[in-house]
């Protein structure tokens, strides 16, 4: 089940005037869904519908933050490696 944020903030008299007041809350919203994605909290797809964009442009998005879209560990590469060797072998083979 997703859980709901909700926070007070005291900002100055006449702040929050239209149409800055819808910005900042989708400013606020697009940095805390980047911030999510980018450890690895949520997918690129949840993310996306959380923003209510089509996955792409969110991925697009990601890429111009510097965003990786996938992390690799320790060990990762060998085992990217291993794989790609083996479909070397395979196809040769055939």
């Amino acid at each position: 089940m997703p859980a709901t944020l909700h926070f007070d903030w005291d900002l100055p008299e006449g702040a929050l005037r239209e149409p800055f007041a819808q910005d900042l809350v989708d400013t606020i919203k697009r940095e805390a869904t980047l911030r999510l994605f980018a450890e690895g909290k949520i997918s690129s797809g949840y993310a996306a519908k959380m923003l209510g964009m089509p996955r792409q442009e969110f991925l697009d998005l990601a890429g111009e933050r510097h965003i990786p879209l996938t992390t690799y560990g320790p060990g990762d590469l060998a085992a990217e490696t291993a794989v790609l060797d083996q479909f070397v072998r395979d196809r040769r083979t055939e």
